[in-house]
């Protein structure tokens, strides 16, 4: 009797070290799983945090874009407030830093289909940029067959059958570009080529926009003269930063770097209506990338053409107004 107490005295230190065991392994995974729970919340609630942060730097983008056009209405020019680069605004917890780029600045590649002298003039343009960076000319052909609408390939060109006969194949647009990231898709078009062409390119929801003088880099305006082998020197940075910006697009072809060389006044203007808002957000550990395209209309109201929260975006270099 005296063994068998024993035994059930062990039986029952046994079973409630058991029980000790299995309550302390379930405390453990609630309370893993607690702080699990509360980590997604907290990040769910950090990423939704930085995300309005991005939206509220858009937000003072256009704030930024409408005093610029109640301050100087009908000209942009690189001297303004929204030129600026990496402009910072601190909230609670957290920053936003603003990129403001001109997107007339750029050659709009929906220009190309342009019929008429418009078109030539744009064609020929776009020819020299692929001239001075070293691109193969047939990309003009491939550019123009990828947004027509026929099916029928240029001399150089490409349309649906070549593509077809791709190991991956695909359908050319027949539609204007609606981003720059299409031109990957052209036939034979490489990364090289590529990245020589998307810092003079935009893609803007119009053919006829035109190019503003004030804020076009050297690169951009050495495609203006009619002479391909005519170039516009340095002379025309030096000229802006002392005289300031151009009133008109008469006072930029009278300009003494200018009025040598055979410019057609086709296209060109010294305001801006499209631009691209590059946004970086930061909510405590949280960052948040917003990339947006704006439309001023000229009464200064204005519209968000495209947002992109994919696009990483990082501070800007400071350089000068004008690259060679």
């Amino acid at each position: 009797m005296k063994n068998l107490g024993r035994m059930e005295s062990g039986v029952a230190l046994i079973s409630v070290l058991l029980l000790v065991v299995i309550i302390t392994v379930v405390c453990v995974s609630m309370i893993r799983n607690q702080n699990f729970a509360i980590h997604q919340v907290r990040n769910s609630y950090g990423h939704t945090q930085v995300a309005l942060y991005a939206l509220g730097g858009e937000e003072l983008a256009r704030q930024i874009l409408w005093q610029d056009h109640t301050d100087s209405p009908g000209i942009d020019h690189l001297k303004e407030p929204w030129a600026k680069k990496n402009i910072y605004f601190e909230f609670e917890d957290g920053e936003v830093m603003i990129n403001i780029i001109d997107l007339q600045s750029k050659f709009n590649v929906n220009s190309l289909v342009l019929e008429g002298d418009r078109g030539s003039e744009m064609r020929r343009r776009f020819t020299k940029l692929l001239l001075d960076t070293g691109v193969d000319s047939i990309f003009l052909h491939r550019l123009l067959d990828w947004i027509d609408e026929d099916g029928a390939a240029r001399a150089l060109g490409a349309e649906d059958y070549d593509y077809l006969g791709l190991d991956l194949p695909y359908r050319t647009s027949g539609q204007p570009y609606t981003d720059l990231t299409e031109l990957n898709l052209i036939l034979d078009m490489d990364m090289s080529s590529f990245e020589q062409l998307q810092e003079s390119l935009s893609v803007l929801p119009g053919f006829d926009i035109p190019l503003n003088i004030n804020t076009a880099e050297l690169g951009i305006l050495n495609t203006l003269p009619s002479d391909l082998t005519s170039e516009v020197d340095n002379g025309i940075g030096y000229s802006r930063e002392a005289q300031g910006p151009y009133n008109s697009i008469a006072e930029f072809l009278q300009s003494s770097p200018m009025v040598r060389l055979a410019i057609n006044e086709v296209g060109l203007s010294v305001q801006s209506n499209f631009f691209e808002v590059q946004i970086r957000a930061q909510y405590g550990d949280s960052f948040g990338y917003l990339t947006s395209v704006i439309q001023r209309e000229n009464d200064g109201s204005m519209r968000v053409i495209s947002r992109n929260r994919s696009r990483k975006v990082l501070p800007m270099k400071e350089s000068d107004d004008l690259k060679s």
